[in-house]
């Protein structure tokens, strides 16, 4: 679930999407997932894999892939299947988080250089207003112990304030968090092991 190392793994595709886009032809990913085989029971039904598949997902994105497709393997016997094996698997919740920052965006840009634990995405309209942003702390928490967070500042925030929706472990009620903007600028506290996606 590293940033960094899924930028850096995603960079062998960067050739192959400008032979495809200087050709008129769009890149598509048709079989992808983070462990081959039907996943590993320690790896793919973990919340670490939903944050996995949302970074890749909108780190894809940004390099003009323009559609993953997961491999489930068998249904109901695969760790990392969506759906089968439980009632909701835990990529599930990744991709729908991604699949939410990106709803009616027409691009995405990414903040960071990929050379950190940390990342940020916006995603603007087809007039280039930013729709939202999505922040992501891959600092790794292993669900026990003291959870180190990270603050992130946004500026040239045009609303009053903001709203967010955290994706978190141990996940429970969808919640909304409101923060107010103060002189454009708006910073949040985002632990490790977890994303904000904010929209004004």
């Amino acid at each position: 679930m590293s940033h960094s190392g899924i930028v850096n793994n995603m960079k062998k595709f960067k050739a192959d999407v400008a032979a495809a886009m200087a050709v008129g032809k769009e890149y598509v990913l048709g079989e992808t997932n983070s462990v081959s085989g039907g996943g590993a029971a320690g790896v793919s039904p973990t919340f670490g894999a939903a944050l996995w598949t949302m970074d890749y997902v909108l780190h894809a994105s940004v390099l003009n892939i323009r559609r993953t497709y997961f491999h489930h393997g068998t249904v109901g016997l695969c760790y990392y299947c969506w759906w089968g094996r439980y009632s909701m698997g835990a990529p599930y919740y990744g991709a729908y988080a991604a699949q939410e920052a990106m709803a009616n965006g027409s691009y995405i840009a990414q903040l960071d250089n990929g050379s950190s634990a940390y990342a940020g995405y916006v995603i603007y309209d087809s007039a280039s207003k930013p729709l939202r942003v999505m922040l992501y702390n891959s600092e790794y928490y292993a669900g026990s112990g003291t959870r180190v967070a990270s603050n992130f500042t946004l500026s040239g925030i045009k609303s009053s304030s903001v709203k967010a929706k955290r994706l978190t472990a141990a996940t429970g009620t969808e919640t909304f968090e409101t923060t107010t903007v103060t002189n454009g600028s708006v910073t949040f506290s985002i632990a490790a092991s977890e994303a904000l996606p904010i929209s004004p």
